[in-house]
């Protein structure tokens, strides 16, 4: 295989992206790119964005959307966003709080000390987006430290998408968040998995104990599902080939209706969960049939609310319209 991302001579292309349920056909080659040869890979997911950051080297590839809005605005990003969405999570469970922090209620966030792995990635951009439209606390409010969660992992901090705003941020290298929050050196933690010694030691919980009712509650009032991921398409891959935006499309659309599909079988489970038909029911009536949609409209509302609150928080300078981002 050429080592171009897309080899002209046989519509080539390469894709990288998580492995989930619902990019499982395509990672196993069942559902084809129609018109292209695709050459799916996965793998780490923060180094594959880090590799399209810089070099950029996949054709079409999974991005985080945070920072895929701060690179898009300073026009460094070599890649348009497809309305395809892999990763979406609700995050008021990914709060973290010191028992003894005197942290009874949201509001009580104010001046407290937050660390999370990343300013700039998306779930640190939506609990503070939650946070400020729920209830009123600003990241201005805080001081902000930014290091590895369990072990010590880098050496250094990349502070390039740190906000210009007056935000307290600092770098932490030498000691893990939780160690930091256990010796009561800090208040908070922002993290997509539970921390260590979560569920072992009474001195960290979580801030919203009944986390599922609250992130529930959250989609019924503002039918905001976040975004956590998008899928980007090389701006030179796409004028050149200008058919495969909409192949992407239906063959990523496919794979999830495929998924989605599973998620009925009664008979034998596809998953270990004894009651998945049942959980799956349960979110088509909170959410919807197509309770993970895909395309720009059907998700106008939340990519702008997170548009909003990247400026708000003063990662990017201005509100980027979508169709300046997006395949349209």
């Amino acid at each position: 295989m050429s080592n171009d991302p897309l080899d002209a001579s046989k519509n080539q292309i390469s894709i990288a992206v998580g492995a989930y349920d619902r990019t499982a056909a395509l990672l196993d080659g069942s559902i084809k790119v129609e018109g292209f040869n695709a050459n799916f890979m996965t793998g780490d997911l923060e180094e594959i964005f880090a590799q399209a950051f810089t070099t950029a080297p996949f054709a079409v590839t999974e991005l985080s959307f945070s920072n895929f809005l701060i690179s898009s605005a300073r026009g460094t990003c070599p890649y348009l966003a497809l309305p395809i969405f892999p990763s979406r999570s609700f995050r008021h469970s990914a709060i973290y709080i010191r028992s003894d922090a005197g942290i009874h209620a949201p509001a009580d966030l104010r001046g407290k000390r937050i660390g999370t792995r990343e300013y700039s990635n998306t779930l640190s951009l939506v609990v503070r987006g939650i946070l400020a439209d729920e209830y009123g606390v600003c990241p201005e409010a805080n001081d902000w430290l930014i290091g590895d969660i369990d072990h010590v992992e880098r050496q250094t901090i990349e502070s390039k998408n740190w906000p210009t705003n007056a935000v307290s941020i600092q770098a932490v290298v030498a000691r893990p968040l939780t160690s930091l929050l256990m010796a009561g050196d800090l208040d908070v933690i922002i993290s997509y998995s539970p921390p260590e010694h979560f569920g072992s030691s009474a001195a960290m919980v979580r801030l919203f104990p009944d986390w599922r009712a609250v992130e529930q509650d959250y989609f019924q009032r503002t039918h905001i599902f976040p975004i956590m991921h998008i899928m980007g398409i090389r701006r030179d891959v796409l004028a050149a080939h200008p058919a495969l935006a909409q192949a992407l499309a239906d063959a990523f659309n496919q794979a999830k209706q495929q998924a989605m599909a599973q998620l009925a079988v009664h008979q034998a489970l596809p998953m270990m969960l004894p009651w998945m038909t049942a959980e799956a029911q349960a979110t088509q009536s909170l959410m919807g049939q197509d309770f993970w949609p895909y395309g720009l409209e059907a998700n106008r509302g939340v990519l702008e609310a997170q548009i909003r609150w990247s400026f708000e928080q003063g990662l990017i300078p201005r509100r980027l319209a979508l169709e300046e981002l997006f395949v349209t």
